[in-house]
């Protein structure tokens, strides 16, 4: 008899669950492609079929016996294609863009767990949205997702397996309550680790909350040529992803941001052989007390990237993060209490998802002139003093020739209007980088 293994949520999952569990929060991420004009009505529907195949097409199960943790189970997806009537300005994408992401009706206990929608544009075009749960996917395998759906190879590791019987559960709780012991014993070393490293920086800021009041970020995305990029980065020293790093510092700085700066890297962790993870990504922190300014020199700043990665590498991590197993086990609001008396959030994050195939960008026959990635919160409440992000967010991601990489404003005390998007024109303006800003 063959036994069919249920696949469990990961602990790369649980913050997301847990968000959704204390805060009501529903953490969507959002693929945005520009069109020149109108994909074929059948390569739309293809693309579509293949998402539903993929594994963006799942359901959570959460089990009734104690301290068991959820299932995931491929649980295949209408393949609906929204298109909206009529036509939008062509100046208004990132508007309709956002709209959707901060509405789209997503679940991960009912689905659906991911939406496609369209819409033609007044200038000939068309703009056409991917979103999906966080809890489901990270970015990196949301874009590989979307990529395979539209190679028409798409398929989930996981398949539509049975509910395992309530021994599994009950097996799987005692293995939690392990896994929560080591978590312990690790937390403890990493803390000791701290204590002997550099302290923390130490950052003069206002709670989030406070400057955040509106609980609004302000969106803004742009587009540049690779080459272009690449040519800054080398001409100072550095890497494409210093540069990124050094880009958002720098609009920080020119927002009003004095003092050191808190960046957090995200960095995938997944290894060859474990495509049924949803979510495989940890993260790293780079304080800096004098980031360069356009210009400058970046060797100082890949230096203490590199530091950082080499760190996680070795596996020196805050002691949170091995806690993660925890978070099923305690009241939630020591959780969030506990979560809340740390450092804060940082200043800045800059999350690059990497470099894709051209295919990412083709539906049918029309190749879109850019495809941009984001995320964001659902269901933040401003009246409470929780809050999703702080300073800046961006995602980057490369297609081929082209850069594009949206950035979200959460404080809207130094971000007001449309500060973010002038900000961030000039500042690339003054790294010498050509760019089209949405």
């Amino acid at each position: 008899m063959v036994t069919l293994r249920a696949a469990r949520m990961q602990p790369e999952d649980s913050t997301y669950w847990f968000v959704r569990e204390a805060f009501g929060w529903s953490v969507v991420l959002q693929l945005v492609w520009r069109f020149p004009r109108p994909p074929a009505p059948e390569a739309l529907r293809g693309f579509a079929a293949g998402l539903a195949d993929g594994v963006l097409s799942r359901r959570i199960i959460v089990p009734r016996t104690p301290l068991a943790r959820p299932r995931w189970q491929h649980e295949p997806h209408p393949a609906v294609l929204l298109t909206d009537p009529g036509a939008i300005p062509a100046g208004t994408v990132e508007a309709w863009a956002g709209a959707e992401m901060d509405s789209t009706p997503l679940d991960p206990e009912r689905r659906p767990t991911w939406r496609l929608r369209g819409t033609a544009l007044d200038d000939g075009g068309y703009a056409l949205s991917l979103t999906t749960l966080h809890l489901v996917a990270d970015g990196r395998t949301m874009v590989t997702a979307a990529l395979d759906a539209l190679a028409g190879t798409a398929a989930d590791p996981l398949h539509r397996r049975p509910e395992p019987r309530a021994l599994a559960d009950t097996v799987d709780g005692i293995g939690v309550l392990g896994a929560a012991g080591r978590g312990v014993a690790r937390a403890a070393a990493a803390a000791t680790r701290t204590r002997s490293a550099a302290p923390e920086i130490t950052r003069d800021r206002s709670p989030a909350h406070e400057r955040a009041p509106l609980a609004r970020p302000a969106w803004t995305t742009v587009t540049v040529a690779a080459e272009a990029w690449e040519k800054a980065a080398r001409a100072h020293g550095g890497t494409p992803n210093t540069l990124f790093v050094a880009v958002l510092a720098g609009v920080l700085r020119a927002a009003g941001y004095t003092g050191p700066l808190k960046l957090g890297i995200p960095v995938s962790t997944r290894a060859d052989g474990d495509a049924e993870r949803g979510n495989a990504t940890a993260g790293v922190s780079v304080a800096l007390a004098g980031d360069p300014a356009p210009g400058d020199d970046l060797t100082a700043l890949r230096r203490a990237c590199k530091d950082a990665f080499t760190r996680l590498a070795a596996g020196n991590r805050t002691p949170l993060v091995h806690l993660t197993p925890l978070l099923g086990l305690l009241p939630t609001k020591a959780v969030v209490k506990a979560v809340s008396s740390g450092s804060g959030m940082p200043d800045a994050v800059a999350s690059n998802l990497g470099d894709f195939p051209a295919e990412l960008a083709r539906v049918g026959d029309v190749t879109a002139s850019a495809v941009a990635f984001r995320g964001t919160a659902q269901g933040v409440d401003p009246a409470l003093p929780y809050r999703f992000g702080d300073g800046v967010q961006s995602w980057l991601l490369r297609i081929g020739g082209s850069i594009t990489f949206s950035v979200a404003a959460f404080d809207e005390q130094h971000f007001p209007g449309s500060t973010l998007r002038t900000l961030l024109g000039a500042e690339l303006d003054r790294w010498g980088v050509p760019r089209v800003l949405w």
